[in-house]
């Protein structure tokens, strides 16, 4: 799908995309283009392929005895399955979020740190200025800022996701995995997250899985609608979900099923 965005502007692309457990397809020939700096949401009913995709990008599936992949996948313009491929740098350039918020059982400060000390040899007062930067982007940094040696498992389940986030954030992705960020939180938390996931496309690309449609029509730039391992239909958020083109689509986001 072009949306009259230049090719040079989509961070992801897939093309003819198959992915397979065993002898078990979960996705079927997938094909989309993803632009930079915007939010895409991806909906669904349960086993549908949209964790799956999601999971392929960053190579989490890998851990997965059984799987393979088929056809072509471009994060920023590489092959992120090519022989050779560089797995450290990868989970550098694509972060991931999960369901259910896990921090380290480390301080608050630790959590966020271990990243850029990692990946990059970081200490002193430039791994400091680090950790700031990434819990003031994840819009934690003036809750924390006076406990940063309290334990990270010592927040709220909502701070404990934002703390994650920052921990993400820490090693400077271009591309942010959320996989249902708000499902084990409170309506308050989940307000927070969606805040944050919108004021995050400014400087990030961000797929998100979820189950919500109210939560994609809010926060989604574009909406990937997948059934049964295919994408069915993948556009702007405000035509998918005001006047989807596929009849599948129509009755999903309209609560016929799923």
């Amino acid at each position: 799908m072009n949306n009259g965005t230049p090719l040079e502007d989509y961070v992801i692309s897939a093309r003819n995309l198959r992915a397979f457990y065993g002898n078990q397809e979960a996705l079927k020939g997938v094909g989309c283009q993803v632009a930079g700096r915007r939010v895409t949401s991806l909906i669904g009913p349960s086993g549908c392929g949209k964790s799956t995709f999601l999971r392929c990008l960053n190579r989490m599936n890998d851990r997965i005895p059984g799987f393979r992949i088929d056809g072509d996948l471009r994060i920023m313009g590489a092959d992120p399955y090519a022989k050779g491929a560089d797995l450290m740098k990868l989970r550098r350039q694509v972060g991931m979020v999960f369901q259910k918020p896990n921090p380290f059982p480390m301080t608050i400060f630790e959590n966020v740190a271990i990243g850029p000390k990692l990946h990059y040899g970081l200490k002193g007062s430039e791994l400091e200025g680090v950790v700031e930067e990434a819990l003031k982007e994840a819009a934690l940094w003036g809750e924390v800022r006076d406990v940063l040696t309290k334990s990270g498992l010592s927040l709220s389940g909502g701070q404990q996701q934002r703390l994650c986030i920052a921990r993400m954030l820490a090693v400077r992705p271009e591309v942010l995995l959320m996989d249902e960020p708000c499902s084990a939180l409170d309506p308050i938390s989940t307000a927070k997250i969606e805040e944050l996931i919108v004021a995050l496309k400014e400087r990030h690309t961000l797929l998100v899985v979820t189950h919500n449609l109210q939560q994609a029509e809010r926060i989604s730039d574009y909406t990937a609608f997948f059934m049964f391992g295919e994408l069915v239909e993948y556009g702007q958020s405000t035509q998918l979900f005001g006047s989807p083109v596929k009849s599948e689509t129509q009755d999903y986001v309209s609560g016929r099923f799923g």
